[in-house]
Order: structure tokens, then sequence, then C-alpha cells
């Protein structure tokens, strides 16, 4: 009679080499995993502050349109006890004025009337890339080629170009 020959089993886990490979690779990918995370954090609070003052110019610009054209006057004079002031523009009953606080980087439209005082808050801009984002640069006591329109420039971000919102008056009561 034969004795049963005990069948060999394969051998199994990791070859020394394969583990170094693996090692290695982790290494790797350690060593650059944070720079990558690090990379998208700051390119996402970037673009975070490209779209809030982005958004802040979209409103402004609904706001600013109908103001200009409603307006019998245009001044940078001080009104609703707003301080900071873009631009004053004023009509019968009413005095639409347009400020900016720098130590918040909130740009504000601030409307006075005989029912009371709303003040709206259009956007934030970055406090730190521009002390005043937005100047009024055609209309009030500044020089225009057309008295009757009011320009405002709007300097969201230092590298970009300015945008200027130009608006024509209806009336020229001043």
């Amino acid at each position: 009679m034969t004795t049963p020959r005990p069948t060999a089993r394969p051998e199994s886990g990791f070859t020394l080499v394969e583990l170094l490979v693996t090692l290695v690779i982790l290494g790797i990918i350690g060593a650059l995993l944070p720079q990558a995370i690090i990379l998208g954090l700051r390119f996402t609070a970037g673009t975070e502050q490209k779209v809030a003052a982005t958004g802040a110019l979209g409103t402004l610009n609904r706001y600013y349109y109908g103001d200009v054209q409603s307006a019998d006057s245009v001044t940078t004079g001080p009104a609703c006890g707003a301080a900071d002031v873009i631009v004053h523009l004023s009509w019968t009953g009413t005095d639409v004025v347009y400020t900016y606080d720098p130590p918040t980087g909130a740009l504000n439209r601030v409307k006075c009337t005989a029912g009371g005082v709303v003040t709206t808050v259009l956007g934030r801009f970055d406090p730190t890339t521009s002390s005043h984002p937005v100047t009024l640069s055609c209309g009030a006591e500044t020089s225009c080629t057309r008295p009757m329109e009011v320009t405002l420039t709007v300097q969201s971000d230092p590298a970009a170009p300015p945008t200027a919102l130009t608006a024509a008056r209806r009336s020229s009561a001043s």
C-alpha cells in the first residue's frame, strides 16, 4: 500500500518586491495629495470671491440704470445719514445713495422716502483687493462728455480691467 502524498499548497501573500513597490507608490501619493488639496482650496477661495463680486456687479446693474433714469439731480453729497457716499441720486420725494463700506466690503443702496429708509446690500467685494472698488467717474462734480450720463467704474479684481456702468438720465434739472 502506498501512502498518499501530501498535496502542495500554493503559497499566498506578497513577495518582498511587491511590498516595496506598493510602499513606494503610497509614499508618492501621500506626498502629492496634500499639495493637490491645498491647490484646490486656493482655487475655490479665489473663485468664490470672483463669483461674489460678479453677483454684486449684477445686482448693482439691476438697480442702477432705473435710479439714474429717474434722477433729477446727481451729486456726491450725503443723504439718508449714509457715510462713504459714491453717488447721490434724487428725484421728487426720493433720495437714493450708493455707498461702500471698506471694513466689510459691502456695496449698499440706500433709498430714502417719506415712508422711511430702505437699505439693500447689493453685494460684497473683497476689501483686501481695493479700498474703493466702485467709484463715480462721471456725472456729479466730475467731468463728463455728456451731462446727462452718469458712470460708475467697478474694479472688483485688480488683475482684470474695470467695468464701466453708464446710464443716461431722462431729466436734466442739474
